[in-house]
């Protein structure tokens, strides 16, 4: 199974042939911690089995399917950095 970092180098290889071998310049995204918005998925990661609380960022905006999780399982959104 391809993981996401490797789908990302694959893309760049195929890209730099058709440039003439200068791969784009492309920004890489950052973590979680640095997205406005977290997915169910992100956020489960970001989850530590056995605490009660997952920490976001103060501007980040949490799914509503996200928060519906959260609440099922009496897991807290403590916001800041």
């Amino acid at each position: 199974m391809l993981t996401r970092g490797a789908v990302e180098d694959l893309i760049m290889q195929h890209l730099s042939r058709e440039a003439g071998g200068a791969a784009p310049a492309v920004k890489k995204r950052g973590g979680p911690e640095k997205k406005v918005f977290l997915s169910d998925w992100e956020l489960r990661r970001l989850y530590k089995p056995g605490s009660r609380t997952v920490q976001v960022p103060s501007n980040s905006i949490v799914s509503p399917l996200s928060l519906d999780w959260l609440d099922y399982n009496g897991i807290t959104v403590v916001r800041g950095n």
